[in-house]
């Protein structure tokens, strides 16, 4: 078998890159090369038309990929901006989102939707170690990263450590932090399961995602110094603005 049988073509008329392959890269490369820095604007759909001598609708397709890669955004009426890069948030070290984005100079809000006092499903009451009718308090956020959506969260929270929380305090902090300052809990250890899966439409429309569209799922539960857990949280990330970093010595 020949190796243009296992391979395909070479890169002559029927390989060379498409239009479309050809704007994207031209563009990722010049914004690699720091031609465009974080919150640029691009050129115009018109303007990026007549320099690589194509249509409209290459340039939108070759822009929308980008969107996707979240490399850029678009902004209806306005045009595409150069994104920020994706967060990094390190494993090895036990953090709130707050905090880690602290110290990579970006800034975090805080959207809460709900907190309510709710009846467990049977996994939460079994993690949170909950007698059978015992209610725990339940929080509903948005996080935010530079005014950009980040990530819908679902927390259930043990009552006594919820105890003296107050909507105000959720949207300042962590509860991470919340739990050391307020409540005087030493947080030791936490649980963490990350999985790829797809986005509902709801939380397309959280996470400002076009459908069909990937979403990073993360599920974590928070344990104090008794081995108490103190809250299990389940979050879905925006696919191409959050990453997880984990440093392996051997």
């Amino acid at each position: 078998m020949t190796r243009a049988a296992i391979f395909g073509p070479g890169r002559g008329a029927a390989g060379a890159q498409t239009l479309r392959s050809q704007v994207r890269e031209g563009l990722r490369a010049q914004i690699h090369a720091g031609h465009w820095r974080t919150g640029d604007k691009l050129p115009s759909e018109a303007d990026l038309m007549a320099e690589h001598q194509v249509s409209r609708i290459t340039v939108r397709n070759a822009l929308a990929d980008l969107a996707a890669e979240g490399l850029i955004s678009s902004v209806q009426g306005k045009g595409s901006f150069v994104a920020p890069a994706a967060i990094v948030q390190d494993l090895s070290r036990l953090q709130g989102l707050a905090e880690a984005l602290a110290r990579q100079g970006r800034s975090v809000r805080t959207e809460v939707l709900s907190w309510r006092p709710r009846q467990p499903t049977a996994e939460v009451r079994q993690v949170l170690g909950l007698r059978p009718g015992q209610a725990c308090m339940q929080l509903h956020t948005l996080r935010h990263a530079d005014a950009q959506p980040l990530s819908e969260n679902h927390t259930w929270i043990h009552p006594q450590a919820a105890e003296g929380l107050s909507v105000e305090a959720l949207q300042q902090s962590d509860l991470l932090t919340l739990y050391e300052s307020r409540q005087g809990l030493r947080v030791v250890r936490a649980t963490v399961d990350i999985q790829a899966d797809l986005a509902t439409p709801a939380q397309c429309e959280r996470l400002a995602l076009q459908p069909p569209s990937a979403i990073l799922r993360v599920e974590r539960t928070v344990y104090s110094q008794a081995d108490q857990a103190l809250h299990h949280e389940r979050s879905t990330y925006h696919p191409s603005a959050f990453s997880y970093r984990l440093n392996l010595a051997r």
